[in-house]
Parts: structure tokens; C-alpha cells; sequence
């Protein structure tokens, strides 16, 4: 009787001698190595966004996508809260990281107060703002990206600071002024689930409660090529979640705006009025009706300041007064 080592071999050779079955052994060994491959591939993840461990201090760091300024307060605890700031269009004689840094210069005492750590990320020219075409499609504004979304982006930031910090509330504060009002309005309506409140201040475009008109200026589908520099196109291919604005709507969000930011704007898709003032408001009665329509009461309320334009600074104590206000029922 053959001994079973024998019986292995005449098989194997029996085997190989069939153009079928070597066929199929050279796929699967062809399987084998792409899987072994994209298991390697997978475990060469991005490195983790870098986070401050230094307290009571604004520190800056470099992330993969971007640069970031931080504060974490000098005491820390799982209930302290999270909140992200949004800076606004830099002046041209200013980076974006100068902007974030003046930004999160402007919330320090604030942050002490309230125990509160602060992630103010800089959105660059170069991979978060159009150079052709409308900007607020192009850019962080509609929370487009060269290298990656805006807002996938922020939410990498935050999870890692809330993780890092093990923060009780998964969920954080948003605020953003000027073009980075337009972005808190966008996240809004992409990202409900994730803001415990939120303000604007002084945005010139929101997303329009209407399928008439396309996304970032409402709730349409949009399909279209952004060209960041002669050598990056991005296909951009979005269709806006109707019950994420219906959520959004049960959200604390305060829009505010200086009664004197009067100056005429160009006529933005869906916008209804012909300056920050008006178009802010008639936003927030649009939402207001659009969440009655579905059997909801809008928590998006409105302030006019009396005497004040369009200035951050300005602004900013109306602001936090508005962020941190006692809960509305």
C-alpha cells in the first residue's frame, strides 16, 4: 500500500498536469498576493492628527491636511467641552494661519471660563479655496477640498482631541464668522447629529431649505468639476439629505449680524435679499417655515446688533453670550 506522503505527491503532479486546475492555482496564488498587498496598504494608515497636551498655552501644529492652533485650558476633565472655531476669509496681506491663530486669540479667557478646549484649523488657498470660479463652491465655504472635505476634516480634528481628552460629550460647539459662517451653516445641514450649538456671524450665503436650488447654496443635487490649479480637478458629485436640514432645524443655532453690515452683495444662488442682514434673516424665517411644514418648531433664532458692522471682533462677545446661553426649551 502507498504510503500516504506518496499519494500527496501523485496528486499534486496529477494536479498540476491539468491546464484547468493550474489556471486556477495561479489566480489564487495571484488573490493571495493582492490580498496580502491591500492588507499592507491598510495598515499604513495617515499618521493621527497631532494634539496639545500643553495646558493654559495656544500651540500650533501641522496636520496632514493643514495647519491647526489649539488651547486647552489648564484644567481638564471628561466634561470639559470642545469647540471649533471658523475663521473667516484672511485679508491678503494674511495667511489663513494667522487668521485661525487671531481668531482663537480672541476666545482665550473665554476658554478659561467656561473649561472649554479650542481647535481653530487653517483653511489654505491651496487646498481649501478655489483659485477659478465662484468661491463659495470652491472652497471650505461649501466645505470642498483639494486633498479632502472641508468638514471630513474638521471632524477628523475633533474626534481627536475628544478622544485624546476622553470628553464625556461626543458632540461639540461650532462657530464660525464671515465665510466661515458659511461653512457652520453647511455643516449644519450635513452634520446634525454631530453640534451641540451653534453661532453664525455675518455670513453671506446659507443652504437654502429648497431642491430648487443646487448644493452649497441649497438642498439640489450637484455635479460639476472644481479646478483647484492646472494640475488638480476634483469631480464633485453631492445629494443633500432633506432630514438632515429637517435636523439641523432642532439644533441651538443663533445667526448674528450688525445692523450696519449693509454693503450689497452679488446675487448668490436661492439668497433672498441683497446684504448679510437681509439674506440672514429671511434664512432663518425660511428654515422657521420649513421645519412647520413638517410638523417641527425651528430652534434657529435671529439677533440684529444695533451699531455693528461687519467686524469679528465686534461681534465676538454676542457671540459666546449666544453659544453658552441658558438652554431655549
Amino acid at each position: 500500500m502507498e504510503n500516504k506522503k506518496y499519494q500527496k505527491i501523485k496528486r499534486m503532479r496529477h494536479y498540476l498536469h491539468e491546464p484547468g486546475k493550474i489556471t486556477a492555482l495561479w489566480m489564487g496564488l495571484v488573490f493571495l498576493a493582492t490580498l496580502i498587498l491591500l492588507t499592507a496598504c491598510d495598515s499604513a494608515q495617515l499618521p493621527e492628527p497631532p494634539v496639545s497636551r500643553e495646558l493654559g498655552k495656544i500651540v500650533f501644529a501641522k496636520d496632514t491636511y493643514g495647519g491647526l492652533y489649539s488651547y486647552v485650558p489648564t484644567t481638564v476633565s471628561p466634561d470639559t467641552q470642545l469647540v471649533a472655531l471658523i475663521h473667516g476669509t484672511p485679508a491678503k496681506e494674511e495667511s489663513a494661519e494667522e487668521t485661525a491663530h487671531y481668531y482663537i486669540a480672541n476666545w482665550l479667557e473665554f476658554a478659561e471660563k467656561h473649561d472649554l478646549i479650542l481647535i481653530a484649523p487653517a483653511f489654505s488657498q491651496e487646498d481649501f479655496s478655489s483659485r477659478k470660479g465662484d468661491h463659495a463652491l470652491g472652497g471650505y465655504r461649501g466645505l470642498l477640498g483639494r486633498r479632502i472635505m472641508a468638514d471630513e476634516w474638521l471632524l477628523r480634528l475633533a474626534q481627536s482631541y475628544q478622544e485624546t481628552f476622553e470628553l464625556s460629550e461626543k458632540q461639540f460647539y461650532l462657530y464660525g464668522h464671515s465665510a466661515g459662517g458659511q461653512f457652520t451653516a453647511r455643516f449644519l445641514v450635513t452634520h446634525p447629529e454631530r453640534i451641540k450649538r451653534a453661532v453664525i456671524s455675518s455670513a453671506a450665503t446659507y443652504p437654502q431649505p429648497t431642491l430648487e436650488v443646487a448644493w452649497p447654496f441649497g438642498m439640489g443635487a450637484l455635479e460639476t468639476d472644481i479646478e483647484w490649479d492646472e494640475n488638480t480637478t476634483n469631480h464633485v458629485n453631492i445629494t443633500p439629505d432633506k432630514q438632515k436640514w429637517l435636523d439641523a432645524t432642532q439644533i441651538q443655532l443663533t445667526v448674528i449680524v450688525g445692523l450696519n453690515d449693509a454693503s450689497e452683495l452679488p446675487p448668490y444662488p436661492g439668497q433672498k435679499g441683497k446684504n448679510r442682514f437681509t439674506i440672514a434673516r429671511n434664512w432663518v424665517k425660511d428654515m422657521e417655515s420649513f421645519a412647520q411644514e413638517n410638523g417641527l418648531e425651528s430652534r434657529i433664532t435671529f439677533e440684529m446688533i444695533p451699531g455693528k458692522g461687519h467686524s469679528m471682533t465686534n461681534l465676538i462677545p454676542y457671540c459666546q453670550e449666544a453659544l453658552f446661553a441658558e438652554q431655549n426649551p
